[in-house]
Formats: structure tokens, sequence, C-alpha cells
């Protein structure tokens, strides 16, 4: 046994321990994490429940004193103008001092009056809710300053934008369009990414005209160009240069326009996913055995609780179920290939209810987050992102790259391996266009074209 994998299986040893001051390891580092994240939570919900006490007095005394009948008004302009008892004034004799602070001078002792005749409930309303307007944009202002402060501690992602592989003519059919790799790696929290693979491949594209955002996901064995390997997995592209080789497979193989990427891992899907309260995921019966056989080991790796799922139908996930849910290879019905559903639901989840969440929540969603996000967008782009997210519409997309793909078991970049070859990429190419940005009847590139001919001559199958 080697030193690394000696001092990973230490490592594995220690994380099993169960919390107990008088135990010679004492408590691990990932179950301090989790117990201390449990204790700020359980925090911030008494927080949250006391607010919500105080506003609902606060409704319950206004109300009743909206119900209060008032007094039929018998008495003149004048009495009722200067009555000390209805404008509100009240001195207090024993410390000298008006109701609202100021000191008793003599002649300069005005009091505050307030007009209680027609129309004076139509001004309290107008200026309660200039006043409620104001707090709001407090609130979001506030919410603002503290995002960019987090925005300064994401992970940057270095990418050489004329080593991506786009072509200038596509660019230009796609300028209405920003495409944006979302790249889920299978590194577990704090490993080093060097190792990793991207685990999840998603596209999401926002049509900068019509605000709506579609996603489709790429299949992770799909035989593509992944750069000076040649023909490969697409999942290895990222093992072999990191972000930017991704991108580079992506445009150079599907004609796209990615120059933007965010790297995930799955602690990071786990933790959005509890910030939002859970999703509601409709749990198949043929994907129950397959979730609880790992939901355990997706607690160890990202932190939270091991529940089962107790029975199929619609239901509130938690973040590790979630993953687990969008993280198993195969279920007795369908097999691997609906693994890119299940991620692409996860994330249409999570979107929708971050997005009909308040602002004050969403900016405290992205906060916990962001810093555990990599990417090479700037801070401001963003921010703009951040500000126009309640207006973007994401439509229910379960298209997953290749559409119509082979199977073939032989070599390549990877040596001796199962692959799964488009059939055929120019024809596949042609589909997602189509379907993803109103190309009808697009003719792929040269580059395209050329790809497919040398995936049909390595595994004969078109």
């Amino acid at each position: 046994m080697d030193e690394r994998e000696r001092q990973y299986q230490e490592y594995l040893s220690l994380r099993e321990h169960k919390h107990n001051e008088e135990h010679t390891y004492g408590e691990s580092e990932m179950r301090r994490i989790y117990r201390e994240k449990a204790q700020r939570e359980h925090r911030e919900a008494l927080e949250e429940q006391r607010r919500h006490r105080e506003h609902e007095e606060y409704l319950a005394m206004r109300e009743k004193r909206q119900a209060e009948p008032e007094e039929p008004e018998t008495r003149s302009l004048k009495e009722r103008l200067f009555s000390r008892e209805e404008s509100g004034f009240k001195e207090n004799r024993s410390h000298n001092k008006t109701s609202f602070g100021r000191k008793n001078k003599g002649k300069n002792r005005w009091p505050k009056f307030e007009f209680k005749g027609p129309g004076s409930k139509a001004k309290r309303t107008i200026r309660g809710t200039v006043i409620a307007a104001l707090a709001a944009g407090v609130v979001v202002l506030g919410g603002l300053l503290l995002l960019f402060g987090t925005l300064i501690s994401m992970d940057d992602v270095d990418i050489d934008k004329s080593a991506i592989a786009i072509n200038p003519e596509v660019a230009t059919q796609l300028d209405k369009y920003t495409n944006i790799a979302v790249l889920g790696t299978d590194a577990r929290a704090d490993d080093d990414q060097s190792a990793a693979r991207s685990d999840a491949i998603i596209v999401a594209s926002i049509n900068n005209e019509t605000n709506e955002v579609k996603m489709f996901s790429v299949f992770r064995d799909t035989l593509l160009d992944v750069g000076d390997q040649g023909l490969d997995k697409i999942t290895h592209a990222y093992h072999y240069g990191g972000a930017q080789q991704s991108l580079y497979a992506l445009n150079k193989n599907l004609d796209l326009n990615i120059d933007k990427v965010v790297i995930i891992n799955w602690k990071t899907v786990a933790d959005t996913i509890d910030a939002v309260g859970g999703i509601e995921i409709n749990v198949k019966e043929s994907e129950i055995d397959e979730m609880n056989k790992y939901i355990k080991e997706t607690a160890k790796n990202v932190g939270g609780p091991d529940d089962k799922i107790k029975g199929p139908g619609k239901q509130t996930l938690n973040g590790v179920q979630a993953v687990t849910y969008s993280r198993i290879r195969k279920d007795a019905a369908t097999g691997d290939y609906r693994r890119n559903e299940r991620m692409k639901v996860v994330f249409s989840e999570t979107f929708k209810k971050l997005k009909h969440s308040g602002y004050f929540k969403m900016f405290r969603v992205t906060r916990k987050v962001l810093p555990e996000v990599g990417t090479n967008m700037s801070s401001s782009e963003i921010m703009k992102m951040v500000l126009k997210f309640k207006l973007y519409d994401m439509t229910d997309s379960t298209t997953g790259f290749p559409y119509d793909v082979g199977s073939w078991t032989g070599s390549a970049g990877a040596g001796y391996a199962w692959y799964g070859p488009p059939i055929n990429l120019s024809n596949n190419v042609s589909k997602l266009h189509e379907q993803f940005f109103d190309q009808g009847g697009y003719t792929p590139t040269d580059t395209v074209q050329e790809i497919s001919t040398r995936i049909s001559e390595l595994t004969g199958l078109y």
C-alpha cells in the first residue's frame, strides 16, 4: 500500500467514528462541520420564527385599529385641530419631554398634529406604501451589497477563450443566446479537482431576447473529439484539461459558442437544495431501491442526514436524497440513460424553487452557495443575472445529447472500454440546433461532419 492510499484509508477510518469526547480521535472534521451547520440553521430558524411572530402581532394590531369605530365629528374643525388629545401629542411632565423625544423648551414646544379629516386614511395608506417600498429597497440593496462581497470569495476558473474552438460563423448565428456549461464534477467535498471527471455535463441556454432558459445534458460516455487525446468519452475532457478542454469539446463537436462555465460538486447541489427547503420530485417505484442503496454513501460525502425513501410518488427531497436521486446510474425500468433526465429535473426544480422565493431568501441562498462554486464569469455578469433571475422562464426540457446513440465496445482514448457513439454526429447536431436555437434545417460545420466520419470509421456502426 503506497503512502497516498494509506492516508486515504486512515481518513476513511477516522470519518467513521461517532462523536465521543472520550474517544482518542474525538470528533471527525466532517461531523463537526455538519453539527455546526445544524446549530447555525437552528438559530436562523428561531430568528425567522421571531420575525414572523412580530409581523403577525403587528398585522393583528393594525386590523384591530382599523376596526375601531371613529368618533362622530360633532365638534368644529378648530376644536378638533387644536385638541391635544386628538393631535397625538402627549407630554411626559415628570421628564419634561414630549412623546416624540424633544425637550420642553417653553415657547418652542409645539404639538405634533395629526389630521383626522376626510382623506386621512388615504394619506396614511400612501405613506405606509412608500415606507414599505423604501424598506424593501433597503433590503434588496443590502442583499446586493452582501452578495457582491460574496462574489469576491468565488473560485476563479481561468479560460483562454482563444483555445475553446468557437467557430466565428457559429458565434454570429448564436449571438442572441448566452450558453453556459454547468459541470458537476465527481470530486467529493474538499477533494483535489485535478483528478476529477465531469460527472454531469449540462448546457443552460438563455435567450437574451425572450429570457427563456432551456437545458440539455450530454451523456458522459458519448464518443466525441476531446482534443489532443482524439476520440474519447466526453467526461474525460475535464480530466485531461479541466473546464477549458470541456468547453473545447462541446463547442467543436456540437457547433456551440460556450465561453462561460460554472463548476460545482455534489455538496454544492445538496447545500443549495437544503437552503431552499427541499424540492418536490416524483420518485418512481423502480428508482427507490437504488436510491436507498446509496443514500448513506451520499450523506457521508456531502454531509447531511441519510433518511431513506419510504415510497414512490411526488414528495419533498432534501439535499442528500435529491443528489442521490440524480446520481444513481440505473433503475429497474430504464437503466443508465434516465440518469441524465434526473439531473435536469433536479436542476430545474431547484431553479423554480429559488425563483419563487423572496429576494431576501434568494440572496441568503446565493451567499451561502456561491463560495462553493467555480466560474470564469465576472462579478458584474453574475450580478446582472441575479437581478434578472426572476424574469427567466425555464421551459421543461429533458433532452439528452445525443438523441440517437449506439453501443460500441472497443479501443479509443480511454483504452478498451464501452462507449456511446452518436448515430450519427451530424444528424444529432442538426436536431439540437433545430430544437434549442430555432435553426430549421441546420447544416453542421465541416468540422462536425469530419468528426462524424471519424466516429463512423472507428466504430463501423453507420
